[in-house]
């Protein structure tokens, strides 16, 4: 395997989970539960072939940012697992909410530098992608509220 096909990888699980996000989002505000449950299921999945790309990219010696960057994202997906999926802790009406969204978005912007590092278009994509779910995430606040799950 080559480095551009682990970058390519990296890029599609990173606009993949954006646009699962934006599914869960819009799906919220249906009451689309098992729709939403299934979709959130698939986010925390996309960890397993994004830290085989880590791996690649350590023992490959690539730069820092092919590791850090995907790892940080890799973070906040198995702390989204732990909190919602296996403690089932409603940390969205608690003061980690905030701690979240910082990972949240640190990681988010992670992986938009990354997209730009590897490709410009790749970049523009992730960054698109990216804003529609944002924008999903808007539509699900004001639908439902504050703190839905």
């Amino acid at each position: 395997m080559d480095t551009q096909t682990v970058d390519f990888g990296v890029v599609f699980i990173t606009n993949l989970f954006n646009l699962l996000i934006l599914g869960i989002m819009l799906s919220r505000p249906k009451g689309w539960r098992r729709l939403e449950q299934t979709l959130g299921i698939v986010t925390l999945s996309l960890a397993i072939p994004l830290s085989l790309a880590v791996l690649y990219n350590l023992i490959a010696g690539r730069e820092w940012w092919t590791v850090i960057l995907p790892g940080l994202f890799i973070s906040f997906i198995l702390i989204e697992g732990l909190l919602d999926y296996v403690l089932k802790y409603p940390f969205r009406q608690s003061r980690w909410l905030g701690p979240y969204l910082l990972l949240f978005y640190l990681s988010q912007w992670g992986m938009i530098g990354y997209a730009f590092l590897v490709n410009k278009v790749y970049g523009f994509f992730t960054l698109a992608t990216y804003f529609l779910s944002l924008g999903a995430t808007a539509y699900s606040f004001v639908k439902v509220g504050h703190g839905s799950r």
